[in-house]
């Protein structure tokens, strides 16, 4: 059986199971739970290693792009709890 049978949508069993600290580079709103991958992996010379280049990959595959305020807040949230 696939692996992917074996998974909910949305998760990866390579982070999941094979890869756990793969996790630090998941970003959640510490508002609305929102789930996405820290931009650390878009910067220039992340993927230079094959463990990263997996990890860039898989957490590409399942989730977007999450940026975090000082605050752990999604921009969505920043907007509406500043008000503007």
């Amino acid at each position: 059986m696939s692996h992917s049978k074996q998974t909910k949508r949305g998760r990866s069993l390579y982070i999941e199971v094979w890869n756990p600290s793969a996790k630090k580079y998941i970003n959640v709103c510490k508002v609305c739970g929102r789930k996405g991958y820290s931009p650390v992996l878009e910067m220039e010379g992340f993927c230079d290693e094959i463990k990263n280049r997996a990890i860039y990959s898989e957490l590409k595959k399942t989730l977007q792009m999450l940026p975090l305020d000082e605050y752990g807040r999604c921009e969505n949230c920043a907007r509406l709890q500043d008000g503007t």
